[in-house]
């Protein structure tokens, strides 16, 4: 009777854990994988795994993230601190928005906020104002022979050299100069041909 059980208990897998430095020891869960004929054995955290939760914290649901089985799920969420690498400031990265990150948005855990939220805002901005030059200029090369096309680009380039500091100012002169010569009578060509000339002749002397 002994030794059945003995043998029982040798069949059976050795429980075993992982040492972490938030979690804990966390058990490890043993599966197994068939290819061509061969068993292979692999161990995972185990997702029903419930850690103690720090002072501050916030529970993880595990069904919800995108993990790889090698790394522990995110069991909890702890506040902490980050450097922007655009500005160098810190700033928080909260344990709500990182639970949105990893739960709702599904990001990858290797995925971090590397700038500061005013920076994110302003790194979203000048894209807009990229796209919204890429979008100007397609619409001279469509209607080369409109003057609200080439004012639209004008105005462009120079509201994203107003953000930025950056940005192709003799096209804006240029297309602005375009739409002037299109319609003489129209003000706005006029008025933004010399805003455009100034704000280039401010830029060269720097």
């Amino acid at each position: 009777m002994k030794s059945r059980a003995k043998a029982k208990r040798a069949a059976e897998p050795a429980q075993r854990w992982r040492e972490h430095r938030l979690y804990g020891r966390v058990p490890l869960v043993r599966h197994e994988t068939v290819v061509k004929g061969k068993t292979y054995e692999w161990w995972q955290c185990d997702p029903a795994f419930k850690p103690r939760l720090p002072r501050g914290a916030l529970a993880g649901d595990v069904t919800k993230q995108d993990f790889c089985p090698c790394h522990p799920p995110k069991y909890f969420y702890l506040g902490e601190t980050r450097c922007c690498i655009q500005c160098g400031d810190d700033f928080p990265f909260s344990a709500s928005e990182q639970k949105y990150w990893y739960e709702v948005r599904k990001f990858n855990f290797h995925s971090v906020p590397v700038r500061c939220p005013e920076c994110r805002r302003r790194r979203r901005s000048e894209h807009a104002l990229r796209e919204q030059i890429a979008q100007a200029r397609r619409a001279v090369e469509e209607e080369p022979r409109s003057a609200a096309a080439h004012l639209a680009l004008a105005r462009a380039i120079v509201e994203y050299h107003e953000r930025t500091g950056a940005g192709r100012l003799d096209d804006a002169v240029a297309a602005a100069r375009k739409a002037a010569k299109l319609r003489p009578e129209g003000l706005d060509a006029a008025l933004w041909a010399r805003i455009t000339r100034a704000r280039a002749a401010r830029s060269d002397r720097r």
